[in-house]
């Protein structure tokens, strides 16, 4: 027999704001009810009741309450910027790779300069100030498979504890995603997340997590 709550828990756990909704106690729970009733009804082939389903996501408030944040307050502790930016992408060939792996030994990047690389299964990937780049693009030698100038890089640092702390990057990424922000690329180590952008949207990116940091930072000090 198809029990109603696992299902009921799936749909929840699927979308984001209702699982938010539902944690945080502002879910109208019997229209959100009605809404999944025929999706209930046509996993579990049998007619089922809006009582039900209410029951079934009070319950699985109950666990959602004992479970880690979906959208835990992360504590910011330094927030770099780097700017403009150039983006270039390489199909991953023998060609390709032979001359990235010979980039640093025959081209200088400063150490001021914000340099970072990605080799995939396809492609090789390179972010760069882009004072830098026509060196790159020089070294290499091939046609790029893309290019693209006008970036940003926004770097959120973090505590080393957030390491294992589900949803962190999660959370960052929300932040932005909310302000219908494009991100252009992500790289992450492992106490920082850098959000590349383009350059239009640079200083919306700063003042959302120079809020948060202010935000997070003034709960913490309330706590003490």
């Amino acid at each position: 027999m198809i029990k109603i709550q696992p299902i009921v828990r799936d749909i929840v756990l699927a979308e984001p704001e209702a699982s938010f909704a539902l944690t945080h106690g502002f879910m109208n729970m019997s229209a959100f009810a009605e809404r999944i009733r025929p999706e209930v009804e046509r996993r579990t082939k049998k007619d089922v009741t809006q009582t039900s389903l209410v029951v079934a996501l009070s319950r699985i408030r109950g666990e959602l309450k004992k479970t880690a944040p979906l959208l835990p307050k992360v504590a910011i502790t330094n927030i770099t910027t780097k700017l403009p930016l150039s983006e270039v992408v390489y199909e991953n060939t023998s060609a390709s790779i032979a001359k990235f792996e010979s980039l640093h030994r025959q081209v200088r990047i400063p150490r001021e300069d914000f340099f970072t690389a990605t080799v995939s299964t396809t492609e090789i990937t390179i972010i760069c100030s882009s004072a830098v780049a026509a060196k790159i693009t020089k070294h290499f030698g091939l046609k790029p498979k893309f290019l693209m100038d006008r970036l940003a890089a926004v770097g959120i640092s973090f505590d080393a504890r957030y390491f294992s702390v589900p949803n962190v990057t999660y959370s960052l990424l929300s932040t932005v995603a909310r302000a219908r922000i494009n991100i252009a690329e992500l790289v992450s180590t492992y106490t920082e997340l850098v959000f590349i952008i383009e350059e239009k949207d640079f200083s919306q990116t700063v003042l959302l997590f120079s809020k948060m940091h202010q935000e997070v930072g003034t709960q913490a000090a309330l706590r003490q």
